[in-house]
């Protein structure tokens, strides 16, 4: 087994570590060490994990280990990563074993985390530090960029194509052949019926740019 640790202690954090629990499960892959966390106090218990510091802690360690960023916004997790990029850190793609998660055509990127319930087709790219969340359709040949959150129960059809940074919110539908531009946010429960550039806030059925 090896080291693990979460970046991130909130909603979405502790999910994460049920995850990894889950894997273990399945497979004995991961010893969870504990939560780093910029918002809580050092030492203090989340869900019987400690919290092992915040990021000036995680950077003071000098790695070794490897770490999930389990924080849904977008923006705020790659910033992150970008503080982390000069130790020697190890980035898994996170995988629950009730994901469908396709053909040997899909390609994952480092970081990803792809919870329960997501189905995927072919031809499939997550780029870096995806996050997919619960209960997500993706289709054939779709591009999601890196950083990007799909929050749960989304449709995201064939041949879209996801910018960077962008966040797709609980329970959007995204037709297909269509594109999303980077540092974009779909709003919850958004359709999606025509393409939009980059920083567009996508709100309403059928979806406008605000």
């Amino acid at each position: 087994m090896k080291d693990i640790v979460i970046y991130g202690a909130g909603g979405f954090g502790r999910e994460t570590a049920l995850l990894i629990h889950q894997i273990n499960q399945h497979t004995s892959a991961w010893n969870l060490i504990g939560f780093y966390d910029d918002g809580l106090a050092k030492g203090k218990s989340v869900d019987s994990w400690k919290v092992l510091g915040g990021i000036d802690d995680l950077i003071k360690s000098g790695g070794q280990v490897s770490i999930v960023i389990a924080i849904a916004d977008p923006i705020t997790r790659k910033l992150l990563i970008e503080k982390l990029n000069n130790i020697p850190l190890d980035f898994p793609t996170l995988i629950h074993p009730l994901c469908q998660r396709g053909d040997k055509n899909n390609y994952f990127g480092k970081g990803c985390v792809l919870t329960a319930g997501v189905i995927l087709t072919t031809s499939i790219s997550f780029e870096d530090f995806v996050i997919v969340n619960l209960l997500s359709t993706i289709g054939h040949d779709v591009v999601i960029g890196k950083f990007s959150t799909v929050m749960p129960g989304c449709s995201i059809s064939g041949s879209v194509k996801i910018g960077e940074c962008s966040l797709i919110g609980t329970g959007a539908r995204i037709l297909q052949n269509l594109s999303i531009g980077k540092k974009s946010r779909v709003g919850a429960g958004a359709v999606v019926t025509q393409s939009f550039p980059d920083g567009q806030t996508i709100l309403g059925i059928p979806a406008y740019a605000k």
